[in-house]
């Protein structure tokens, strides 16, 4: 395959980045989410591994880490990363066992095994609501700026109200680097001066940008 730099700089960026993470982590219980989201990557990641799929196998692996540094997780689920993990990068993992207080080889630890009891479908399909809406929200926002040579500047999302706990604003914010506001779409303070929200339903929210 073609050689390519930045490809290499970014799993070196994540390599240093779940090295570090493994000696800073405070371990306590693990969230429903982060339950979830681990058992729903290790079958996954183990069908990957299985049917030689190592590219979509380690973007998993990427897109769990993300999930470690912002949820709760208890050491034995984090040794289940780990484990995953090794399979990639066996050196690393190796220490990283060692130094969390295991005994033995982690290549010669059991493979983790999914408990499909704790992968909540409610949370995953409203996730992947959440990431097509960010997707549309940054497609809006380059529409805009081929055509009026700017960016908008705040960002308003509609949703139905048991939606409304699934988007936090501080984290779209810092995804958009831009103001984000969130309503329920019968919020009778909501700013809407175009009315967007009446198009909102679940899975599917209303944007407005300005």
């Amino acid at each position: 395959m073609p050689w390519n730099d930045s490809a290499i700089e970014s799993m070196h960026k994540f390599v240093k980045k779940f090295f570090e993470k493994s000696f800073e982590i405070n371990f306590g219980k693990s969230s429903k989410r982060m339950e979830s989201k681990l058992n729903k990557a290790i079958k996954e990641i183990s069908e990957d591994i299985e049917n030689l799929k190592y590219n979509m196998a380690i973007i998993k692996i990427r897109q769990l880490f993300d999930v470690v540094e912002e949820e709760e997780i208890s050491k034995d689920d984090y040794l289940k990363f780990v484990k995953m993990v090794s399979v990639f990068c066996p050196f690393i993992a190796e220490e990283i066992f060692e130094k969390l207080g295991e005994k033995g080889f982690v290549s010669l630890s059991s493979w983790p095994k999914c408990d499909e009891k704790k992968i909540d479908e409610n949370l995953e399909k409203m996730e992947e609501a959440f990431e097509k809406t960010v997707k549309d929200i940054f497609n809006i926002i380059k529409i805009i700026k081929e055509k009026n040579g700017k960016e908008p500047s705040k960002i308003y999302i509609y949703v139905t109200p048991n939606e409304v706990g699934s988007y936090d604003t501080k984290k779209l914010a810092k995804r958009f680097g831009k103001e984000v506001f969130v309503f329920a779409n019968n919020d009778k303070k909501k700013y809407d001066p175009e009315n967007k929200a009446l198009k909102a339903k679940f899975g599917r929210p209303a944007i407005y940008v300005e």
